[in-house]
Formats: C-alpha cells, sequence, structure tokens
C-alpha cells in the first residue's frame, strides 16, 4: 500500500472519525469564550469536508463548554466552505445556562473566517411523564435484504439501502423516500460521541432521497451536470441515545422547486424506537457550462 492509500484508508475509519468528532479544549477566546479546535477526514476525494461533520464537531463543543447538561437539539447553517488538511477553530458562545436548559452558539472558524454556525439547545434529561417512541412506518426493507453501499466506504461502518441497488443511479426512480441501514463496530461509548456520530450520516443521503423521485438525475451527477449543497442540517436527539446493532436513518423528501429542497428524516433503532429527528435544507442548481462554477476543479465544489 502506498503511503496515500495509507493515508486514505485511515481518514476513512470509524476510529479516526470519532477522534475527529472529539475536539481539543484550546485557550479561552475573546470575552472569555470557549474554544475549541479539531481536524477533518479527506473529504471523500473531495477538496471540501462534510458540513455534518462540523455538526457533529460542534455538538461535542458545546457539551464540553457546558458539561453536564446533554444536547438536545443542535441546528447548523453552512455558510462557506470548509476544506480538509486545515485546521477548524471552535468558538462557544453560552446565550444562557439555567438550571436545567442552556443554550449556546458555536462557530466553527478556518483561516480567520466563519464558516459554520450551529445553535444548540442542551439540557439535563427528565423523567418520562409521558411517551410515544416508535416508527411512523416501516422500513421499505430490512438490512438482510437491502444492497450494500459501496460507494459509502468507511472502516467500521457497514451502510445498505432499501430498494435500491445503487443510490446514485439516476435510473433508479421511486417514491421520495429512502432507508439506509447503518451498522457501526463499535458503536462509541460516551454518550456525546454518539450523538456526534448519529449527527454525523444525517447529511449524506438526504439529496439522493430527493433524486429518487425524478427519473434521469441522480447524485451522480452532483458537482458535473447539477449543483448540489447541504445548506443547513438540523437535528433532534430523543432519549435513549443507545444502539446495539443495526440503526435505520429514513429520509423523506417532502418538497423540491425552486433551486432547493427540503428533507425530513428520523434515525431508529431495529425495532423500531426513534433515536433523533432531523432535517436537511439543500441547494439543487442546474448547472451552467460556461458559469464561474464550471472553472472550479469538481474536487473543490460542494
Amino acid at each position: 500500500m502506498t503511503e496515500q492509500a495509507a493515508q486514505a484508508a485511515e481518514e476513512s475509519s470509524l476510529a479516526r472519525m470519532i477522534t475527529i468528532f472529539d475536539v481539543t479544549p484550546a485557550a479561552p477566546g475573546p470575552s472569555g469564550l470557549a474554544m475549541f479546535t479539531g481536524g477533518s477526514d479527506g473529504g471523500g476525494g473531495r477538496n471540501v469536508v462534510d458540513g455534518s461533520q462540523v455538526l457533529a464537531q460542534s455538538i461535542v463543543a458545546a457539551g464540553k463548554a457546558l458539561p453536564g447538561r446533554t444536547a438536545r437539539t443542535a441546528h447548523s447553517r453552512f455558510a462557506s466552505v470548509t476544506r480538509p488538511g486545515k485546521p477548524i477553530e471552535f468558538t462557544v458562545e453560552v446565550v444562557r445556562a439555567g438550571r436545567s436548559f442552556a443554550s449556546a452558539v458555536v462557530t466553527a472558524i478556518q483561516d480567520g473566517r466563519a464558516c459554520v454556525t450551529t445553535t444548540v439547545l442542551l439540557d439535563l434529561p427528565q423523567p418520562d411523564v409521558v411517551r410515544h417512541d416508535r416508527a411512523a412506518r416501516e422500513a421499505e426493507a430490512g438490512p438482510d435484504d437491502a444492497f450494500p453501499a459501496g460507494n459509502l466506504p468507511l472502516a467500521g461502518r457497514e451502510v445498505r439501502i432499501a430498494g435500491m441497488r445503487d443510490v446514485n443511479d439516476p435510473d433508479e426512480a421511486g417514491p421520495p423516500t429512502l432507508d439506509a441501514w447503518l451498522r457501526y463496530t463499535p458503536a462509541p461509548e460516551r454518550d456525546d460521541l454518539r450523538r456526534a456520530l448519529l449527527a454525523h450520516f444525517t447529511g449524506h443521503l438526504s439529496i439522493s432521497a430527493t433524486f429518487r423521485a425524478h427519473a434521469g438525475i441522480g447524485t451522480s451527477q452532483a458537482h458535473h451536470t447539477v449543483l448540489t449543497a447541504p445548506m443547513g442540517i438540523g437535528i433532534t436527539f430523543h432519549e435513549p441515545v443507545a444502539w446495539d446493532g443495526w440503526i435505520r436513518y429514513h429520509h423523506e423528501s417532502t418538497y423540491a422547486g425552486a433551486g432547493m429542497s427540503y428533507v425530513r428524516g428520523q434515525v431508529l433503532t431495529a425495532d423500531g424506537r426513534l433515536m433523533a429527528s432531523f432535517t436537511q435544507d439543500a441547494m439543487i442548481k442546474g448547472f451552467d457550462a460556461g458559469g464561474t462554477e464550471s472553472r472550479i476543479p469538481p474536487e473543490s465544489r460542494l
């Protein structure tokens, strides 16, 4: 194995990704802001860091700045590209820290430029008053009947897609829904890292769910004949955030038009218990072959 291949293999491992999520405390910033530093993976062969990775890191940073509390919601807006291979600074501004609830704004900064802002709500989980936490609908297929997703490699993570042999194929059309089964080996023991791990995959397949409803267009065309990019991801964690074996990401694209798509989703255990809900707003624009974006290398596009 070449040095470059060895580095790529390291960068695509689950253990390395969890280490990346676990941002490191740094010296306090201006006005006493909590500061953390983090890295990134290799961008999946592109010169762009997944926004959901920065979301995951921001969740961990907020929890470290407000110890003892649990992240319950996080909403990221991706203002600018974050590049792999460069450090990312995270500032945590505590908006309020009450007896139970606390809120903070986490800003991810690279090369002196704010790239991502994330608003995080944290609290101290309380005993149930009422509870309903079961799946609203069954999966299109179980993990044993789903198809391996060879285009989503990460050592330590297995991904299977229900009802689609190739999630990127423009000819694999169907309803604007997508069920992905995931199995992590091993899943992290720390609660904040489990939340970060669940958040990380929310950005991977939402646009594919949107494209599925339209024959002749698929994510294999992204950055070549169509421009796509997540613009915002929100996630709400439900209790408890713990699982054993397979988990399911259910995506439902409820709207696409005017250059945007909206997807809502759920993260469930294999037996149908709801652990998290998420949404994604994404850009979908036609590619202008003569425009400025055509002169940007494909690996550097969002």
